[in-house]
């Protein structure tokens, strides 16, 4: 598949799709989508999301639409033929900036009339229009290039055509890590219709006020921290909130992610007038933050009660007992597992991180698996059992992978009952932290 059959979606792309988006349902522990309603049918679509997570950003808007997307992507991505056919075969297209040479621009067009081709094809376009990713969850400004493509694409269809931009917003518990929760939600399609009357008086203007409600779109479906001063604190802030209680753990995470939402706007509309007040704020936070670290606990262990000696110990068993099925999947799923942590571990953009771990996991997961099923076979000679032990191998590598992370929490359990027979030590703590929340409900951030 090239650059002219793009629009096309082959039997290579159609296995690549399947095993990719398989991969990315093990690689986070929930896929949480909200406003799938909101999704036009029958009508082109361009769909606009917030940046922050490298490649698992796109991944997002391809899998959870769930059918193949058209991207687009920086022009100097595809100054090597290889690259350039890979790209084209993933259904990215080039776009070019000033900075690729204003000659270069006026290649731009050729990308748009292709565009207009994709989306008469009946395939929606995805764009990151923030154009970088963020180290912070902050909305960068917008670039232009995302109006400008709808407009010039409405232009080459004489402005007969209806053209919808769905907004969309990504939220990461933790972007650099496997086994955390991916919020992404669509939010209320904007009718590009609507600028094209000002767009053929005054294009400039048209394309700034898509722009900007775009902008405000996006920014009402992630979680937008404007001071990055203060971006740690927020954070920290966040996670002492109660977790909110639901009848079903993807309602509980949407729920979380509009409370946290709500601080940070309101910490936020706090710092023009009260940046004193932010600063002593920020600064009890970072000294309990700092106790909690060097005494190996979480703020979330605080919000529970200590638990009871006889609760440790029957919990103790059961991970031991648990340890039958978890040593067996770490040692099977070890090697392509920490293989594409070591190779991740050097690079320096952190935002790299979670699609270096995708997908060099992706790849050497299948050949490992691949392998052992070849090696399984020959040894076995039957089918039947090859495909039980690699079953019961990747059960109990996810589980294995789960129960680690019991097995730390059980951990800090451990040293808050220790704490907690040093009575003065866990009373100071929880002071500290009843001042920081008191703090917050006076200036009614939080109820």
């Amino acid at each position: 598949m090239g650059l002219n059959t793009i629009h096309r979606t082959s039997l290579p792309y159609r296995i690549l799709y399947f095993f990719a988006r398989f991969f990315f349902g093990l690689y986070y522990r929930r896929f949480i989508i909200v406003g799938r309603e909101n999704i036009p049918k029958d009508v082109q679509i361009i769909f606009a999301s917030n940046h922050q997570n490298a490649l698992m950003d796109a991944l997002s808007i391809l899998f959870g639409y769930g059918k193949p997307v058209v991207f687009l992507a920086r022009a100097d991505m595809f100054k090597k033929q290889f690259f350039a056919r890979l790209l084209y075969f993933v259904k990215i297209l080039p776009v070019f900036r000033p900075r690729d040479g204003m000659d270069s621009m006026s290649q731009n067009y050729e990308t748009f009339s292709r565009t207009a081709k994709v989306l008469k094809a009946g395939l929606p376009i995805g764009i990151l229009p923030e154009g970088t990713h963020s180290p912070i969850k902050k909305l960068q400004p917008l670039k232009k290039g995302i109006c400008r493509i709808a407009f010039l694409t409405a232009e080459t269809e004489e402005f007969k055509s209806e053209i919808m931009i769905v907004p969309m917003g990504v939220d990461y518990t933790h972007y650099s890590r496997a086994g955390t929760d991916l919020l992404l939600q669509y939010g209320k399609p904007i009718p590009v219709s609507e600028y094209y009357s000002l767009y053929q008086e005054n294009p400039q203007k048209a394309i700034t006020q898509l722009r900007d409600r775009l902008s405000l779109a996006i920014h009402n479906l992630m979680i937008d921290a404007r001071n990055e001063e203060f971006y740690q604190t927020y954070l920290r802030l966040s996670s002492m909130l109660p977790q909110p209680q639901a009848p079903h753990p993807h309602e509980a995470r949407v729920a979380a992610f509009y409370q946290t939402q709500s601080l940070i706007n309101k910490l936020d509309e706090q710092l023009p007038e009260n940046k004193e007040w932010m600063e002593q704020l920020s600064s009890q936070t970072s000294a309990y933050f700092k106790k909690l670290r060097l005494l190996g606990l979480r703020d979330r262990l605080l919000q529970q009660k200590p638990p009871s000696l006889l609760t440790l110990i029957l919990n103790t068993l059961l991970s031991l007992i648990a340890m039958v099925v978890h040593i067996p999947g770490m040692l099977f799923n070890y090697i392509p597992y920490k293989l594409p942590v070591l190779l991740a571990a050097k690079v320096r953009d952190k935002q790299f991180v979670a699609t270096l771990h995708y997908g060099f996991g992706l790849v050497l997961f299948f050949f490992w698996y691949l392998i052992a099923a070849i090696v399984i076979l020959l040894i076995s000679g039957s089918l039947m059992s090859t495909l039980l032990v690699l079953v019961i191998a990747a059960l109990s590598g996810i589980f294995s992978f789960y129960h680690y992370s019991r097995i730390k929490a059980l951990v800090g359990s451990y040293r808050l009952w220790n704490l907690k027979r040093k009575n003065n030590q866990l009373k100071d703590l929880m002071e500290e932290r009843s001042q920081i929340m008191s703090a917050l409900k006076e200036k009614q951030i939080i109820s």
